[in-house]
């Protein structure tokens, strides 16, 4: 039996480490299948470290396998991300199960919920509407339309691990895949939590202390201490320069065909298109509407030029980003059982991989990486 987890590994610490290890004990299962974002993550930044070096790091401590959630999917909001990684592992034909972390640590908690998401009423949207009118974003709207109808206490969807958890139940009953969902309760630290906790602290505080000049070597495993060489971590207002040219030159028109610029917010950023860095805009175009992350995501997409219709259209391929050399028994089984082509090699599916290439050589701007990183670093097979 094969055990899925979706990841970002942002970057891989022992949260990461013992979530692996609980999902083996918990589901008893043969294989874990990690579905991990490449170099750009869901809040809309560069990761920490390009997606091969997180692979190696997953592929050392539990992890056997490890497929690339495509970029225009793994920068999306919670439902695209969601929606893209549970449709990749559908079609994969080899997972069984997949087991996620949680705040709540209760698959029950959601069920309602997740069924809601899955099949929207009329009434749904139209309170959805509604609440969207009163100046609510999106996600709350949703939230408090959905605590309306049901009329229970949905708070807890106000906890990041949750909101995923509840995406992927959502998007298994959508397309009523043959996953069976399992959940780990997140312990010792919160998902946002911006301070070290020991041994078992949130990336977020890990990507802070980095950013302070520290690296928190109790945080992390052993194993992937030797990747912290003191560089630079790449950030959003790295591309500053990028993103002013795009709005200096693009059309009103066509940035509304970006995703995640809806409700003409390609309006407020064309109006506050002559401040100098990315976090400067943000800062002024951020209204309670609109969280920073979505904002952040809206420029990431720019940058990138993800489309709306790019995010609506469904995975086309999965990619292998690596897998343990005992367990390439495992790749040959996916090989025979996916619906989609499975790539290894990228010199063989440029076409395929074009919006991946261009994202790499956009990351590795801020590193000391080399363009052509897609080409020069092909599948790892770990020991």
């Amino acid at each position: 039996m094969n055990t899925a987890v979706i990841a970002e590994y942002n970057p891989f610490h022992n949260g990461h480490a013992l979530h692996l290890e609980k999902t083996r004990a918990l589901t008893g299962c043969d294989n874990i299948i990690v579905i991990m974002s490449g170099n750009f993550v869901q809040r809309g930044e560069p990761a920490v470290f390009d997606k091969h070096t997180r692979t190696a790091q997953a592929l050392k401590n539990g992890a056997d396998m490890v497929l690339e959630l495509p970029v225009e999917y793994a920068c999306g909001a919670a439902d695209v991300f969601a929606g893209a990684a549970v449709g990749i592992l559908e079609k994969s034909g080899i997972a069984d199960v997949l087991c996620f972390g949680s705040e709540s640590g209760s698959i029950a908690d959601m069920e309602a919920a997740a069924e809601l998401f899955a099949h929207e009423t009329e009434e749904f949207k139209a309170l959805i509407s509604a609440f969207s009118a009163e100046g609510l974003s999106y996600p709350a709207a949703r939230e408090a339309a959905a605590a309306k109808i049901l009329k229970a206490d949905l708070s807890f969807l106000s906890q990041p691990n949750n909101i995923l958890g509840l995406e992927y139940l959502t998007a298994i009953k959508r397309i009523n895949a043959k996953i069976c969902p399992f959940t780990v309760k997140r312990v010792q630290n919160g998902y946002n939590d911006k301070t070290l906790s020991g041994e078992i602290s949130s990336a977020a505080a890990i990507r802070q202390a980095l950013l302070s000049g520290s690296i928190p070597k109790q945080a992390l495993p052993p194993n992937t201490i030797c990747d912290y060489d003191g560089s630079a971590l790449p950030v959003l207002d790295g591309y500053s320069d990028i993103f002013a040219y795009i709005l200096r030159t693009t059309p009103a028109e066509r940035l509304a065909e970006i995703a995640d610029m809806t409700e003409g917010l390609e309006n407020r950023f064309l109006k506050y298109a002559r401040l100098k860095n990315i976090s400067d805009i943000l800062a002024a175009v951020k209204t309670k509407r609109y969280t920073y992350t979505k904002l952040q995501r809206a420029v990431l997409h720019c940058i990138l030029g993800i489309t709306k219709a790019a995010q609506q259209a469904p995975p086309a391929y999965i990619r292998v980003l690596g897998v343990r050399k005992e367990k390439l028994p495992l790749l040959s089984e996916l090989t025979q059982k996916s619906s989609l082509p499975v790539i290894t090699r990228v010199k063989d599916n440029e076409s395929l991989l074009s919006r991946e290439i261009a994202a790499a050589d956009l990351y590795h701007l801020l590193t000391d990486g080399e363009t052509g990183s897609e080409y020069s670093r092909g599948m790892i097979v770990g020991q």
